[in-house]
């Protein structure tokens, strides 16, 4: 079973990312299914999994058939769904790929049938797990932000020169980086995130002719460091054993 997975994950990162040039991207994104590279990268799944499978084809084929119309619907999808503005290029993307996946998981469920006993996720280690992750990505930022409100009229931060969300996203991952290094016992790397993140604000800091800015600057970051070392805490008692 799993060298049958791991031929088929070959298979799909080669053929969707190793031998698929931008130029095809950008031509099916514009003519959808008039477009002859959107079959030209069928076409090459189609030989990745012949190569891959070249002794077992006649066994495996449904499988084969199955995952080439799967990845051809949903590329397909995924064009007309970035034409039409539902998602994101980069949302749509994430997407296709978890699909496409899904698909390949239905391949091998078939061929090797697993247990689906999912009591598994119910298990208190998963489930701390879960709650961590919870509170790192989508609560912590509420908190900081509510906790900011009360200055809000006060703080005249410019983000027009800023990525949009792009402080959101760093806040979010220094801090399953600090939850991880607190799972892990190492403890050092909390303080080389704490220093790697001064330098890098050290511009703001000290170009900052307001106040106000340089503590709005210090006190995020103190607030995030400290919530993400206590949910980190947290979670390393609760996967003791």
């Amino acid at each position: 079973m799993i060298l049958f997975t791991l031929k088929l994950l070959l298979a799909h990162f080669l053929g969707d990312f190793t031998f698929q040039p931008s130029k095809w991207v950008k031509k099916r994104n514009q003519k959808g299914i008039t477009s002859k590279y959107l079959y030209y990268h069928i076409a090459v799944h189609f030989f990745l999994l012949l190569l891959l499978f070249t002794t077992k084809i006649w066994k495996y084929y449904l499988g084969i058939i199955a995952l080439l119309i799967s990845h051809y619907i949903i590329d397909v999808a995924k064009i007309y769904i970035v034409k039409k503005g539902i998602l994101a290029k980069f949302n749509a993307f994430l997407v296709d790929q978890l699909i496409h996946l899904i698909a390949l998981l239905v391949v091998v469920q078939y061929y090797f049938p697993l247990d689906l006993n999912v009591e598994w996720i119910y298990a208190d280690k998963i489930l701390s797990l879960l709650l961590a992750l919870i509170l790192t990505v989508s609560v912590t930022p509420l908190v900081i932000k509510s906790f900011f409100q009360r200055w809000e009229n006060e703080l005249q931060v410019n983000n027009n020169e800023s990525l949009k969300n792009a402080g959101l996203y760093i806040g979010i991952l220094e801090r399953l980086f600090i939850v991880l290094f607190i799972v892990m016992n190492f403890f050092e790397g909390i303080g080389y995130l704490l220093a790697a993140k001064s330098i890098f604000r050290f511009g703001d800091l000290t170009n900052a002719k307001d106040k106000k800015l340089t503590e709005y600057i210090l006190l995020g970051t103190l607030l995030s460091f400290l919530m993400a070392i206590i949910i980190g805490l947290g979670l390393k008692m609760a996967l003791k054993p």
